[in-house]
């Protein structure tokens, strides 16, 4: 008895050494290990009733200390962006050797859960330009004026719209989860620490309140920001795009889910691909998505990482200059006494037009973040930023391929959902779906 224990107790320790000395083995490459204990125990050493026993209940708290190692493992081997240790964070901002980054990618993505193609889904099927030509044909003029009217208001309006349609896309879909406000017992996505600048939100309330007027219960908050965002663009002087509609809107919304998945400002290209990966989108559309921070304004916690603990010397002397100036009282940086209430232009040329003048400034080192910066800098982009910025056309065509593949993620339709009457809250009396008819009947499109 005492011999057969201590046999299957060494057999165990190998394991349990295995187990904890390899950081990339796989619980099934344990529970392979483990096949000459199980075979010790079926009979192989000559073992008492007792012994058996003993070992039915052994085996299972064995394997589960197994599984624990290896889920603790995963756990601190990926951190997402928003959570980030210390090292997690060094791990995505500092670059890779070129051989390595592609495998990387995949295993980050692959832990994450990788979406695919935005546009391949079903539910991306369903979405087309025209969805509401019958069930609401005033909704393109009603979104049109007030954005208008706004814009000849704030010639900076543009850019927060815009990026509203960025926020709520890569945080669970493009399902209006952004605009959600927070309650007693849930902070939502637009009071996370990430979102402290998003603002707009009254316009699209001023478009819902319109809507529900002429179409009561027939376009959702998803698609009134789908069309802001195109509305925006040609305001400031880019292409009237057209964009997929027939979204309907998310249930839930958690700020936590936004301090994750939205891409940081600190980042690298390495960094940045593992965000856009995750949601189905490559590197072209990393790059020219990028571009719309041709317009909109940023805060000095976007680029303290530049300015602290000294400035990065890659920023012209005059722009570092004017940076340090306006985020401080007193021209030298000392955390916290950063002043995060004054804005500075993305584009510091033409700020209120969207044009491809970002691509230009890259060129220049006037890349105001670091993850703008890393896309002049990082060979795998630079030849995108040049044409982008020598060809204007080409970059306008793209963005507007790109926009609507990013709109197609994780969309709902059909009865999923629900659409919400007020953009703000989602409906009490139901949860599951609007009853109302949500415009013709749904066929499959051309994918962007």
């Amino acid at each position: 008895m005492a011999s057969c224990l201590l046999q299957h107790s060494r057999v165990a320790a190998a394991t349990m050494k295995s187990s904890s000395s390899s950081s990339s083995s796989s619980l099934q490459h344990n529970t392979r290990r483990l096949k000459p204990f199980f075979k010790g125990v079926g009979g192989d050493y000559k073992c008492s009733t007792r012994s058996w026993v003993a070992f039915v209940f052994y085996v299972p708290c064995l394997l589960l200390m197994v599984l624990w190692l290896d889920v603790t493992e995963a756990h601190f081997r990926v951190v997402p962006s928003g959570s980030a240790s210390t090292a997690s964070q060094q791990r995505r901002t500092a670059p890779l050797p070129a051989a390595e980054e592609e495998d990387f990618v995949d295993v980050v993505v692959s832990d994450l859960g990788r979406r695919s193609d935005p546009t391949s889904s079903p539910a991306a099927a369903a979405l087309k330009v025209d969805f509401y030509k019958n069930a609401c044909p005033q909704l393109h003029e009603i979104v049109q004026k007030v954005v208008a009217t706004e814009f000849q208001l704030d010639p900076t309006s543009a850019g927060p719209q815009l990026r509203l349609f960025f926020h709520d896309c890569f945080v669970g879909g493009c399902d209006a989860s952004v605009l959600l406000n927070s309650t007693d017992v849930n902070q939502a996505e637009k009071d996370a620490a990430v979102n402290f600048s998003l603002g707009s939100f009254f316009v699209i309330d001023e478009i819902k309140q319109q809507l529900e007027q002429e179409c009561p219960g027939v376009v959702s908050c998803a698609d009134v920001l789908a069309l802001v965002a195109v509305y925006s663009v040609k305001q400031a002087g880019g292409p009237l795009y057209e964009i997929d509609l027939g979204r309907r809107d998310g249930l839930t919304s958690y700020a936590a889910s936004s301090e994750t998945f939205l891409p940081a400002f600190s980042l690298n290209v390495s960094g940045l691909l593992e965000d856009f990966h995750v949601v189905g989108l490559n590197l072209l559309d990393l790059v020219v998505l990028s571009g719309a921070h041709t317009i909109g304004q940023a805060h000095c916690n976007s680029i303290v990482d530049r300015l602290y603990p000294q400035v990065d010397p890659q920023y012209p002397k005059y722009y570092s200059k004017q940076l340090v100036a306006n985020c401080t009282d007193n021209g030298y940086l000392k955390l916290p006494n950063y002043d995060n209430n004054t804005q500075f232009f993305n584009d510091p040329i033409t700020p209120t037009r969207f044009d491809n003048q970002y691509f230009k400034n890259l060129e220049a080192n006037l890349g105001l973040f670091t993850s703008d910066e890393s896309l002049f800098n990082d060979e795998r982009t630079r030849k995108l930023v040049e044409t982008y910025a020598s060809n204007q056309d080409a970059f306008f065509k793209q963005f507007g391929i790109s926009l609507r593949r990013m709109g197609k993620i994780g969309v709902l339709t059909g009865t999923q959902g629900q659409i919400r009457n007020q953009c703000w809250v989602r409906n009490s009396h139901n949860l599951r779906a609007s009853t109302r008819v949500q415009g013709p009947k749904l066929r499959n499109v051309d994918k962007a």
